[in-house]
């Protein structure tokens, strides 16, 4: 299936793999261990799924079996990719899920490509890692405490392959890769999507990958430098990238800015999530309402005006983290926070002072089981 052709290069998808073939001679850079880094004897670039996302041991042991220079040569007599000149990289992600963006501006143009799934291995930049790389392999340096990812958890990486239509500076596709990478973060953030390593909001994978291409310069063309977001071709890049992976998460993951309308999508990463506002209802409540709370909870987690007070408190507690709210009056602000959400609950914003005497004996509380304690006591007064 041809995705994209430009007098530059074509983009194909066939099967498990999506890879472009160049037309003109390409300077190439990217995170490929095979054939990566700089490069200017590339013919192909290529993206494909390697294994399912979940439980795929088989695929898992046989990958791991051959070792990388044998799979890349593997995968590339698959796809009949001429493995000496193809940078290709590797996925769980479906690329049937693949989307391709534009963004020109005058005679500049940028194409991207892209897979993308994060429900399975999200991170923020800096979070704690678990491995340390040495001459004979990685080995394990601490247990991180990840947060367990949904049970159909989709692939966990994003995947760009980035074409530009003009020559550039080695220094110019460097510059690229910073704008590409922040577009992708950007992505991810619009969505306020948690990390599954820390309770802070994910800037992309443990395993996300790029590739990006610029025709080499003939005689006479000049070479651009500049990629940067005050520039034209860094603001293409960024909203290109943006524009792709936004897509490829809604295929790949069944993420949309609509469904992240929720009291969990913004308190779950604190702590209040679906299991903590059940087992809270169950102890704050007499049985039957308890089950009435349980038997609505879905209702309840999707309401605009909760969802919208959830990700105050939420704001406040990574406000509170980062230093921007100092200790002295952090715990008031969520406190208030808190008050605010119980108050939207139970539909009587007028309930504001009373809800905040209510939670303040807790307000010491982990911010996640505070939030609990506010949707459970706000329903609790919806009713009387």
């Amino acid at each position: 299936m041809l995705l994209d052709d430009t007098d530059r290069h074509a983009l194909r998808r066939q099967g498990r793999f999506l890879f472009a073939a160049f037309k003109q001679p390409h300077r190439v850079l990217s995170t490929c261990r095979i054939n990566g880094g700089f490069r200017e004897d590339l013919t192909h670039i290529a993206n494909h799924q390697s294994c399912e996302a979940v439980a795929h041991i088989a695929r898992h042991a046989s990958v791991f079996r051959l070792g990388p220079d044998a799979y890349h040569d593997f995968a590339c007599a698959e796809a009949d990719l001429p493995p000496a000149t193809t940078a290709l990289m590797t996925t769980a992600a479906n690329m049937q899920c693949a989307v391709v963006a534009r963004a020109a501006h005058a005679e500049l143009a940028v194409h991207v490509a892209a897979t993308a799934g994060v429900l399975g291995n999200a991170t923020r930049a800096g979070d704690p890692a678990g491995w340390h790389e040495r001459p004979d392999g990685s080995e394990r340096v601490r247990q991180v405490a990840a947060k367990p990812p949904p049970v159909e958890a989709g692939s966990g990486t994003i995947v760009t392959l980035v074409f530009i239509n003009r020559p550039c500076t080695p220094a110019c596709l460097v510059k690229a890769v910073a704008v590409i990478t922040e577009g992708k973060s950007t992505a991810l953030l619009d969505l306020r999507l948690p990390s599954l390593q820390s309770s802070g909001l994910a800037t992309g994978t443990g395993t996300d990958q790029l590739a990006i291409a610029a025709p080499l310069a003939r005689a006479g063309e000049w070479e651009r430098h500049w990629a940067s977001s005050h520039n034209t071709l860094g603001e293409l890049l960024g909203r290109a990238t943006h524009d792709a992976v936004t897509r490829c998460l809604l295929l790949q993951n069944g993420l949309c800015p609509e469904l992240r309308r929720t009291i969990c999508g913004a308190l779950s990463r604190h702590g209040c999530d679906e299991a903590t506002l059940r087992a809270c209802a169950a102890t704050e409540l007499d049985a039957g309402l308890a089950q009435l709370f349980a038997d609505n909870l879905p209702a309840l987690l999707h309401d605009p005006q909760s969802a919208a007070a959830a990700y105050g408190l939420a704001e406040s507690v990574d406000l509170a983290r980062a230093g921007v709210l100092h200790l002295e009056v952090a715990r008031e602000a969520i406190l208030n926070q808190a008050a605010l959400l119980a108050a939207t609950v139970a539909v009587k914003p007028e309930r504001f002072a009373e809800f905040r005497e209510v939670l303040r004996g807790r307000r010491d509380a982990e911010p996640g089981v505070l939030a609990a304690l506010a949707v459970v006591r706000g329903f609790a007064r919806k009713w009387n």
